[in-house]
């Protein structure tokens, strides 16, 4: 897929998890995706998150990418409770690499909740990074999504 911007062509890409709905009220999935210190105890992909949710402010992700362990700095885009919360990085420049990671939750009913992960990518790279590791950020999203399910459902995370 490609776009023009400002005259140069850019890749796409777009990686995301398989919905998963909840038993359990949005509120309490948006507080354990939100309670950023105990992801270790529920996220396989993610299990370290650092940031202080100002919109602007740092993100340090620390990813666990197939083999590979990953420091991914991002800054803060969104933090619309208990909605979504996105975070983006440019790699060199934004026509390298650019990124948006976006969380979503939805209220599907009382007590009910739908969870969705996503990233959208940009940049001349795109085709590389997608060969490399598309697979690894898929199953990374859907790891992240049955994490927060049995995470929400269980009760144990307050």
């Amino acid at each position: 897929m490609k776009s023009q911007r400002k005259g140069i062509a850019l890749f796409k890409g777009h990686v995301s998890s398989e919905p998963v709905e909840i038993e359990a009220p949005i509120e309490r999935a948006w507080d354990i995706l939100t309670d950023f210190e105990r992801y270790g105890e529920w996220n396989p992909f993610t299990p370290a998150v650092a940031t202080d949710f100002e919109i602007g402010s740092r993100v340090d992700l620390y990813v666990r990418m197939g083999p590979w362990r990953l420091k991914q700095v991002e800054r803060m885009e969104v933090v619309e409770p208990p909605h979504l919360i996105a975070w983006g990085t440019t790699m060199g420049h934004r026509f390298l690499i650019s990124a948006l990671r976006e969380q979503r939750l939805e209220a599907i009913g009382e007590g009910r909740c739908r969870y969705r992960t996503s990233d959208d990518f940009a940049g001349l790279l795109i085709p590389l990074v997608m060969l490399l590791f598309g697979g690894f950020v898929r199953r990374g999203f859907n790891d992240v999504a049955r994490g927060l399910k049995a995470r929400a459902e269980t009760g144990s995370a307050a």
